[in-house]
């Protein structure tokens, strides 16, 4: 469900999944393409860059998954070495 927040609205996915930073550099990002659209001769600098930005937000938060699985299997593990299993 994010990855599709993700295409339509970039900068609105990475603030759910708790990345402020990121998402205001996906933001200025996001009004770039979107003046660079608005003008006849640049309109394709304008998807190049929605396509970083939308780039950019599937990889961040394919990599804050990835930390979440990770910090999940490390907290597993930590639990069966106390139990002695």
């Amino acid at each position: 469900m994010i990855y599709l927040i993700a295409i339509f609205c970039a900068p609105l996915a990475l603030l759910l999944i708790g990345k402020p930073f990121q998402a205001l550099a996906n933001l200025i990002l996001y009004i770039l393409s979107i003046v660079f659209w608005l003008t006849i001769i640049l309109h394709s600098i304008g998807f190049a860059l929605w396509a970083i930005g939308l780039l950019h937000a599937v990889l961040a938060i394919n990599n804050n998954k990835a930390d979440k699985r990770v910090k999940h299997l490390l907290a597993e593990m930590r639990a069966r070495r106390q139990t002695g299993a």
